[in-house]
């Protein structure tokens, strides 16, 4: 393999042994991953193109003859057909041996003022904001999916519970406005992250700048649709890793709010409580229980956080006692937030898709509600009428054992005066439906996700109108 660092004591043999070795363990695995990042580099290309013709490296017809090049690249990629090659080390060496290849020095001027080290910044964070926003919009969706189950069964009650006992009655509008809010805090999360790495490093170059060469990192960051500069150089290989990490923490609490939510479905669907059903396309039988109807899909929502949660504590060791400055145990970086966004898009389908064929069974929540669940009720409303509370705690605990002996009796007394045991006098509570502001809140972000993925669409789209600055 030849790569673009290659000194001439390796071309010609001089420099030593084979080093066949050396490249399958530090880059085969890289160049799988930089697949995923093909259309990226093409897009940095064209911007440090316009902005090498914006400081007068390349002159119009110079930038011209890149830019088409770089469009058949990105053609090629579309189509299938550009890929890296067998000598290509990464996704770099693979666009600009194109490039060069097919525009001859133009081309080879591409790499000036710029390194490696700000190039892959660049390609991942572009990357990691497209992931983004597409897990953003699964979330967005399954968020409907929760004020739809909210809406459609408020005021639903079934036994909630402590412990996995009987504690007190339980709503389904509650029960989805609590994991609609713990998902509103996961798309705040979300937000920030992608603002941490919604900003350019480019022309940091190695992290110590680019000298003598006037480049333009405002402009270049403009052209790519970033927010911003990594202003301080040094900056730039500090975060790496670490911007990463803070994404892969966002992604971690949308995985955890998942682990809980299906720990619960899958609790709701034994045939003790037989709360929900779900669709023919989340279970699974069994190759030998003739009767077997298994919340695979649920299971595997369940587990997705661990392997997450994992790969988010290898983010955070990478970078810990590096000193500052590049160093190539970063590579494995890449691994890493790949992997977490990957399966973060997987695991939002898969629980879009399993939300959607889950439904709630009303006789179901309607024989949880024993009598024991109604005593905290109880209770509180001796207290309302002036008794103290511990007095109605042991006066009520003590009512308990008759209930017990004649269940069905007792429900039945129970139920005729519900409309006074469901008494809340204050906001969230089981019955009251989905909160406003919760609504809000997710509306804000459904906006600004869709907002952002049209910016973005017509940032690449100006790119890759070629001949234009």
């Amino acid at each position: 393999m030849k790569t673009l660092w290659q000194k001439k004591t390796d071309e010609d043999g001089r420099g030593g042994s084979d080093r066949t070795w050396f490249y399958r363990f530090t880059a085969e695995e890289d160049r799988e991953l930089d697949r995923r990042l093909i259309p990226y580099d093409i897009l940095v290309n064209l911007a440090q193109a316009r902005m090498l013709l914006k400081i007068g490296v390349y002159d119009d017809d110079g930038y011209a003859k890149v830019a088409a090049v770089l469009k058949q690249a990105w053609e090629g990629w579309t189509g299938g057909t550009f890929d890296l090659g067998p000598d290509d080390e990464d996704v770099h060496s693979a666009v600009e041996r194109f490039l060069t290849e097919k525009a001859g020095a133009e081309g080879a001027r591409i790499h000036t003022g710029r390194s490696r080290n700000d190039q892959v910044l660049a390609d991942m964070r572009l990357y990691m904001k497209d992931a983004v926003l597409e897990i953003a919009a699964e979330w967005t969706v399954v968020a409907e999916r929760l004020e739809e189950l909210s809406s459609q069964h408020q005021g639903l009650f079934f036994a909630g519970l402590t412990h996995t006992q009987p504690a007190m009655p339980h709503s389904v509008d509650a029960w989805a406005a609590g994991y609609y809010d713990l998902l509103q805090s996961d798309m705040k999360a979300l937000r920030s992250a992608y603002e941490q790495i919604d900003q350019s490093p480019l022309g940091s170059a190695a992290g110590y700048g680019v000298p003598h060469i006037p480049v333009d990192r405002e402009f270049v960051a403009e052209t790519l649709g970033f927010a911003k500069v990594q202003l301080p150089v040094a900056a730039s290989q500090l975060s790496r890793g670490r911007f990463e990490m803070q994404l892969a923490d966002a992604l971690t609490y949308g995985a955890l709010t998942f682990n809980r939510m299906a720990a619960d479905v899958v609790l709701f669907m034994h045939p003790s409580l037989g709360l929900v059903t779900l669709s023919e396309d989340q279970v699974s039988g069994s190759s030998i229980m003739p009767q077997k109807r298994n919340p695979d899909a649920w299971e595997l929502i369940r587990g997705a956080f661990h392997g997450l949660a994992s790969s988010r504590n290898h983010l955070a060791g990478v970078p810990a006692n590096l000193t500052s400055g590049y160093h190539r145990d970063l590579q494995v970086v890449k691994k890493s937030i790949i992997s977490v966004l990957e399966s973060s898009r997987m695991l939002a389908e898969a629980v879009r898709h399993a939300l959607a064929g889950l439904s709630f069974d009303s006789d179901a929540a309607a024989r949880t509600l024993t009598p024991e669940v109604f005593a905290t009720h109880q209770a509180n409303k001796l207290v309302s009428s002036g008794v103290p509370f511990r007095e109605a705690y042991r006066k009520v605990a003590s009512m308990q054992e008759a209930y017990r002996k004649k269940p069905a009796d007792s429900a039945a007394r129970l139920s005729a005066t519900h409309r006074e045991i469901y008494v809340y006098h204050h906001s969230g509570a089981p019955g009251s439906g989905l909160p406003e502001v919760l609504r809000r809140e997710a509306g804000n972000f459904r906006e600004w996700t869709d907002q952002e993925k049209t910016r973005m669409e017509q940032v690449r789209n100006k790119l890759l109108e070629t001949g234009k600055t």
